[in-house]
């Protein structure tokens, strides 16, 4: 009797294994047919089945992974325990969370996936030529071609990552997006024309899309057809939320600098008597009017290298080519400034430059700023800040703007608004220099105590040349730390 027990309970257990692994069967198919949902429903049916079904438990985990939910990915793993592919699905996992530096932690096997995912790790930290040597001989997949595509572009090579796609959906919006950044932005748009109504049911890769078509049409001056992109991007995002995630630091600035100003304005008495004052300073408003002028001249010619390098005249505010074309800008801002304090307050050009023997303060500055630049390197990818220009020619013109920001400005407002002008010297060089705002309120309230200390600006400009001079010295690698 006992035999014929144990005899039953031996099928029974077979049956309930051959069911598990039935419905595993079935959800693989559903898998490999994209259809996540029906795949879940019929792995979990075969956890019923056998609640330690280990291949059902590494395809959910799977699934969960592609549906970007993380906690229920995570609670899968931990029921999978050890397994030969649970370093693959954690490394996943972590890329998930937002957390690569744990990639780089595990013991991931060589395989062509280990070796992906890795490299995956290593773009999100900001390091694409380690990414990119992981990266090359690998299967092209077109998950890889996409990797290769977004690693040649991040390395300043556009051309090698447009011949790696291949011709999927989203292999094809991307080739769209390179043409654009390439300077061909009529083949680009067309291209991605053709392509925009297959994105439709993915709304990201749809948002990408329409955000290149906006910039490519209203580059090449094509108004309506930049606006109609627009108004299709702005029913998929919020705009104004967007602009005001990017440009909160430059709108919390501009508050500040109003604020003060108003503050300063209220504190001013009126003047019982007149008094003559020969060659006298140039009041706020002036200031203000030089500035705008100098940087309108200074995108003005943006606009037109943007128009002759990429046919694009807002490749100033494009990905890519920006980085291409702000180092310029800011050699030009710079001259602009400084030929425009020559010839404007020449006078004043002497007492704002200090003693000559302050040039050597610039051999401590310099090395002061890259400090302050690779402390600012550190923090920016916590709060999704972008930094300077690390080009020699930006470097060079940021020199040429320390007479009017730190000479000429502060002796403006100390005139109007006393013991204000520290505070809206520092931010009126945050607001008026495209860049990153929070860095350069810093480093220009730093600088601003250099030129009180030397009673000049000789120090503190060439403090700024001694600093893009060892960073036009270090390898590529190391200045993505500042």
């Amino acid at each position: 009797m006992r035999l014929i027990w144990g005899l039953c309970g031996l099928l029974g257990l077979a049956a309930l294994a051959q069911g598990a692994d039935g419905y595993y069967l079935r959800c693989e198919r559903f898998y490999e047919q994209n259809a996540l949902e029906s795949a879940q429903a019929t792995c979990e049916l075969a956890l019923a089945s056998d609640p330690a079904h280990r291949p059902a438990l590494r395809l959910l985990t799977r699934i969960h992974l592609d549906r970007e939910e993380p906690s229920q990915a995570e609670a899968y793993l931990e029921r999978l325990g050890e397994d030969p592919e649970a370093p693959l699905l954690r490394a996943r996992l972590w890329l998930l969370k937002g957390r690569p530096g744990e990639v780089l932690r595990l013991a991931l096997p060589p395989t062509p996936e280990g070796r992906r995912l890795r490299a995956l790790a290593l773009e999100a930290l900001g390091r694409p030529e380690e990414a990119l040597r992981e990266a090359q001989g690998l299967p092209l997949t077109p998950e890889v071609r996409l990797l290769l595509a977004r690693l040649y572009l991040a390395t300043g090579r556009p051309e090698l990552g447009l011949a790696a796609l291949g011709a999927t959906l989203e292999e094809r919006l991307e080739q769209g997006r390179l043409l654009f950044l390439m300077g061909r932005p009529r083949e680009g748009a067309a291209l991605l024309e053709e392509v925009l109504p297959e994105l439709a049911p993915r709304p990201e890769l749809q948002r990408r899309a329409l955000a290149t078509l906006a910039l490519a049409y209203f580059g090449q001056g094509d108004w309506a057809r930049g606006q109609a992109a627009l108004r299709q991007l702005s029913s998929l995002e919020n705009l104004p939320g967007l602009l005001l995630a990017r440009a909160w630091p430059w709108v919390l600035g501009l508050l500040a600098f109003l604020v003060l100003v108003l503050l300063g304005e209220s504190r001013i008495e009126p003047l019982r008597t007149v008094e003559v004052v020969e060659n006298p300073l140039p009041g706020p408003g002036s200031l203000y009017l030089f500035l705008l002028l100098a940087l309108l001249a200074a995108a003005s010619l943006a606009f037109v290298l943007g128009k002759v390098l990429f046919a694009n005249g807002l490749a100033l505010v494009t990905p890519y080519q920006r980085d291409q074309l702000l180092p310029s800008f800011y050699l030009v801002y710079g001259l602009l400034l400084f030929l425009g304090l020559l010839l404007w307050q020449r006078s004043r050009l002497a007492p704002v430059l200090g003693p000559l023997e302050g040039w050597v303060e610039g051999f401590w500055v310099g090395p002061a700023l890259l400090l302050g630049l690779y402390a600012y390197g550190a923090l920016r990818p916590l709060l999704g800040l972008s930094t300077l220009p690390l080009h020699l020619l930006a470097f060079l013109g940021l020199a040429l703007m320390e007479p009017f920001f730190r000479g000429l400005v502060p002796l403006v407002f100390r005139e109007r608004y006393r013991s204000l002008s520290p505070y809206l010297s520092a931010l009126l060089f945050a607001l008026a220099v495209p860049g990153p705002t929070l860095l350069l309120c810093l480093l220009g309230a730093g600088l601003l105590w250099v030129k009180n200390r030397t009673e000049g600006v000789l120090g503190a400009a060439l403090g700024w040349v001694v600093a893009g001079v060892v960073l036009s010295l270090l390898p590529t690698p190391w200045l993505r730390r500042f």
